[in-house]
């Protein structure tokens, strides 16, 4: 892997907007839409999915799964099938992380991280060339260590945006702002039904929960209450929409 370079919120944006719609997912659509994570990892980026016995990475830790950069290997510990059998949202949140890892860390992958520097100008940035920043056939990856992603309470910066990277990709900006929007405007937003949004994006409910954070559309406290930024506590988001 190569050195880790800090990848701000909104070229991170840019970047897994690039990917979906390269696979021939469109971020902008109207309908809510799972994204098809599976065959983006197999098909558009050409890394085989198995399932192996890998708690042997970290004898003290739990881990969930690697990456053989190698190999082109995402490897999903065999421990915690059933664990991923019944969490389809951490299944999916760590095969984007994981991928994550390819996209971001990797050298000679099919995407490299090479977006022009837009400075405070926010959304006009773009990514360079013909944006698919695909690199040449011949490109060699380096002999490396596995990444591996495991149970800890304090995140290494690559695991950090490996995450940032899952989030951006599993629910994309466009799609979770005309969501949320269509929302607002059908009534008052109550927490069983991110549960149901959080089922469409095939995500946990804690993992929509920071995206909505970290996108400024609503905050979900501890009590499960939903509010908008910026609102006061006492005031609450209930829906009587069925998702």
């Amino acid at each position: 892997m190569t050195t880790a370079k800090y990848i701000t919120q909104e070229r991170m944006e840019l970047l897994t907007e690039r990917i979906l719609t390269d696979y021939g997912f469109d971020p902008h659509q109207k309908r809510v839409q799972n994204v098809p994570i599976e065959e983006i990892v197999e098909f558009h980026f050409d890394l085989h999915i198995c399932w192996e016995p890998i708690d042997h990475f970290d004898p003290d830790g739990i881990v969930m799964a690697a990456i053989l950069p190698t190999e082109r290997r995402i490897v999903l510990n065999e421990t915690h099938r059933g664990l991923f059998d019944s969490k389809i949202g951490t299944y999916h949140f760590t095969l984007a992380h994981e991928l994550g890892h390819w996209v971001l860390h990797s050298s000679g992958t099919p995407y490299r991280l090479r977006l022009r520097d837009t400075g405070p100008t926010g959304r006009s940035g773009s990514l360079n060339a013909d944006g698919a920043l695909h690199e040449t056939a011949t490109a060699r990856l380096e002999t490396v260590r596995p990444y591996y992603c495991r149970s800890t309470s304090r995140k290494p910066p690559e695991e950090v945006q490996a995450d940032l990277f899952a989030e951006c990709l599993l629910m994309p900006r466009p799609m979770m702002e005309r969501t949320v929007g269509q929302l607002r405007k059908m009534g008052k937003i109550h927490l069983s039904h991110l549960y149901g949004l959080a089922e469409c994006f095939r995500v946990s409910i804690s993992a929509l929960s920071v995206r909505l954070t970290r996108l400024q559309l609503l905050n979900i406290d501890a009590d499960g209450n939903v509010r908008r930024p910026g609102a006061d506590r006492n005031t609450h988001e209930q829906l009587t929409l069925d998702l």
